[in-house]
């Protein structure tokens, strides 16, 4: 069984992970944990912190092996088995998430979007586009366990609770309404209007600190 790691500590090997693709193919490349910290903009100190805690420490003259660190980083955040992912209102995010999933070969495989009204025209490649009716039958029938929810707020508890009641274990959510729903779900909310208000209020002032 996987060490649990805190939520932080996630996020970041997340991030640290994308930035490491972007090398991976370099013979006996190597980095230093203050350049995985400025482009996180963070700091030493917490990158290796973070790489400790997934069993990784680098060479004080080398830095970190980078397609080894990529490999620890997989074999720390990602699920033995893939695990399928719908996008309930589809849009070009979907598009996008689709794009890196297939590119860098995760264990984690969009399957379905989800939208109101017609299909044509919203397929992502080969992922079959539903309509929003169909939820509950498509989500049961092809096991996925991970939402993202990218509905207005009329919608957003009921495609919620329906997901639940479909056996969704996990839920991205995009919009700013705050879920109530059972504590064996895991609920990420990721509020964009509070991030826009964010940028407008930081993007203005003295040396934009953009990460304060």
């Amino acid at each position: 069984m996987k060490t649990l790691l805190p939520e932080r500590t996630v996020e970041r090997l997340s991030l640290y992970r994308r930035v490491l693709l972007n090398y991976q193919y370099l013979d006996h490349a190597y980095i230093f944990s203050h350049n995985l910290a400025r482009f996180l903009k963070t700091n030493a100190a917490t990158v290796r912190r973070d790489l400790m805690l997934i069993g990784v420490e680098g060479d004080l003259h080398k830095g970190y092996i980078i397609n080894e660190l990529v490999e620890k980083i997989n074999e720390a955040l990602d699920p033995d088995d893939t695990e399928k992912v719908a996008f309930v209102g589809i849009g070009e995010l979907g598009r996008a998430v689709y794009d890196y999933f297939n590119q860098n070969n995760a264990r984690l495989q969009v399957a379905a979007t989800f939208r109101f009204g017609s299909q044509q025209g919203n397929q992502i490649e080969n992922i079959p586009c539903y309509n929003m009716v169909n939820l509950p039958a498509v989500i049961n029938r092809l096991g996925v366990r991970i939402c993202v929810v990218a509905v207005t707020l009329d919608y957003v508890k009921e495609i919620s609770a329906i997901l639940a009641y479909s056996g969704v274990l996990g839920i991205l959510n995009f919009s700013s309404a705050l879920l109530q729903l059972p504590p064996h779900i895991y609920v990420e909310n990721y509020d964009m209007i509070t991030k826009l208000e964010k940028i407008a209020y930081f993007m203005n002032k003295p040396g934009n600190l953009s990460h304060p």
